[in-house]
C-alpha cells in the first residue's frame, strides 16, 4: 500500500473553490455574535482605591524576623478587605443606594465586586450594565468603607499603626470590560471563519491527497 502525501498547494486551491463556503460561515458567525451582543447587554466596571500603609514608628515587631514582620503586615493591611465585607458596611451601602433609587441586595454586591490588593494600594471595583450605576455604587461602598475602617480603629479592631487614607473616588467607565459589541462581534466572525476553513477541509480531504507515483 502507498501511502498518501499532503499537498499544500491542492488544500489551498480546494480552498479558493469553496471560498463561499467560508465567507458565509465568517458573515453568520458574525451575525451570531450580534445576536449574543443584544442578549448580553455589556458589563462597565468601576473602580475605587484606597492607600492603606503601616506607621513603622509605632509597628511593634520591628525586632522579630523578616518573614514574620512581613506575616504580621500583610496581617494588619488584610483587615481593610474585612472591613469592606463586614455585614455592617454592607448594610450600610445596600440601605444608601436603594435610597438613592436603585434596588440592590447584598448577593448584588458580593456578585459583582472585586477587591484586589496591589501593595500599599486596594482597588474596589463594581460592575453593572449602567455605567452610572457601577460608578455610585462602588464610590458609596468605598466612602462607608473608609468611615468604618476609621471607626474600626478608633474602637480598636484594627490596629493603631494602619494608616487609611479617604478613597479615589471612581469615575463613570466609559469601556465596557464585559460583552463590548465589537470585540463580541469580531470573535463570531474569527470562530465562523475558522470553522469555514475546517468545514471546507473535511469536503475537500478525500481529492487533497496525492500519491508519490503521481
Amino acid at each position: 500500500m502507498i501511502a498518501s502525501e499532503f499537498s499544500v498547494y491542492n488544500q489551498f486551491n480546494s480552498l479558493l473553490s469553496r471560498w463561499w463556503l467560508i465567507a458565509l460561515a465568517t458573515l453568520l458567525g458574525g451575525i451570531l455574535g450580534f445576536i449574543f451582543y443584544q442578549l448580553r447587554p455589556p458589563v462597565y466596571e468601576a473602580t475605587a482605591t484606597y492607600l492603606v500603609t503601616i506607621d513603622l514608628n509605632r509597628f511593634p515587631l520591628q525586632t522579630t524576623q523578616e518573614d514574620l514582620m512581613q506575616y504580621n503586615e500583610d496581617l494588619a493591611l488584610n483587615t481593610t478587605k474585612g472591613v469592606l465585607l463586614s455585614n455592617d458596611v454592607l448594610d450600610q451601602v445596600i440601605n444608601q443606594v436603594n435610597n438613592n433609587g436603585i434596588t440592590i441586595s447584598k448577593y448584588d454586591l458580593l456578585h459583582h465586586y472585586t477587591i484586589e490588593r496591589k501593595q500599599e494600594t486596594w482597588e474596589l471595583r463594581y460592575r453593572s450594565e449602567i455605567p452610572q450605576d457601577a460608578r455610585m455604587i462602588v464610590n458609596i461602598w468605598a466612602e462607608s468603607g473608609y468611615q468604618a475602617m476609621i471607626s474600626w480603629q478608633e474602637t480598636g479592631k484594627v490596629p493603631s499603626y494602619v494608616i487609611f487614607n479617604s478613597p479615589t473616588e471612581a469615575l463613570t467607565p466609559q469601556e465596557p470590560v464585559y460583552y463590548d459589541r465589537n470585540r463580541v462581534m469580531l470573535a463570531g466572525v474569527l470562530i465562523g471563519f475558522i470553522t469555514g476553513i475546517l468545514v471546507s477541509t473535511l469536503i475537500n480531504r478525500p481529492s487533497n491527497l496525492v500519491h508519490p507515483d503521481q
